[in-house]
């Protein structure tokens, strides 16, 4: 199949669900051999990537928890094994808190989790794979971060640092290798239809539609995004289309961001 993403390489963290699911699924329909990065729900990225092959495209799974140092570098190593090599990188990965808390009463636990998921694994994966993203064709890294790292949303202090600095990182990778040819970008969303958005508003007054009523009308375009809309702006990020754009921080917000 021939697509803008004809046989390149690509690993997507976080691709069982959600965004990463979204981008996983749109990269193969375009062409791309696609290693799917999978933790807690591994028998869901494995559906996901036995379903593309049925529409035959390619696409692996990598099992990992991001949270261990170690498991981080082997799923690198794995990737780069399964693929034979590696031009773009998608990370997707993260969760998000299940109870909110000023910083003063932000557990440790909370802290660590938060920045080893979104911030530490993001490095290390980075680290462990740009050698090869630099032999790869026209690459590329999009971290997915959120407007919580441009704006401070109460109680989640941990999650909007941990994100703040992945927009950063991707600067910094954007600064390094510029002049080598890699790309890197990092977009932020605001509240999108995942099982991640649904469990934080289940939580909330009313129950979960009353939650996601309530956090659509956080944006000035009046609902929140699906993944699809998300893993269109990576896939545009990704492209020859976007060659000319890196150490981006692009809001894929709504609007929530300009007001």
């Amino acid at each position: 199949m021939v697509g803008k993403f004809d046989k390149r390489r690509v690993y997507v963290t976080g691709g069982s669900s959600g965004i990463g699911a979204a981008v996983a699924a749109a990269m193969a329909a375009e062409g791309a051999h696609v290693a799917i990065g999978a933790s807690r729900r591994a028998d869901q990225a494995e559906a996901a990537a036995a379903a593309l092959r049925s529409q035959g495209w390619r696409a692996v799974v990598v099992k990992a928890n991001l949270a261990n140092r170690a498991e981080t570098d082997r799923a690198a190593d794995e990737v780069l094994r399964e693929l034979g090599g590696l031009d773009i990188f998608v990370h997707c990965a993260g969760i998000d808190v299940t109870q909110t808390n000023p910083t003063h009463a932000t557990p440790d636990e909370t802290w660590d989790q938060m920045l080893s998921i979104h911030l530490t694994a993001a490095f290390r994966l980075s680290k462990r794979l740009l050698p090869a993203l630099l032999h790869g064709e026209r690459p590329s890294v999009t971290f997915v971060g959120s407007v919580a790292g441009l704006v401070a949303w109460e109680g989640d202090v941990a999650y909007n640092v941990a994100k703040a600095g992945l927009h950063h990182l991707a600067r910094c990778i954007a600064a390094d290798y510029a002049k080598q040819g890699l790309r890197a970008n990092a977009i932020a969303p605001g509240v999108i239809d995942t099982p991640l958005t649904r469990g934080y508003a289940s939580g909330m007054e009313g129950g979960e539609e009353a939650g996601m009523k309530v956090l659509s009308g956080l944006h000035p375009i009046g609902r929140y995004a699906t993944p699809d809309e998300v893993a269109a702006t990576v896939l545009f990020l990704s492209s020859d289309q976007a060659g000319f754009i890196t150490g981006a921080i692009l809001p894929v917000d709504g609007g929530m961001t300009m007001i």
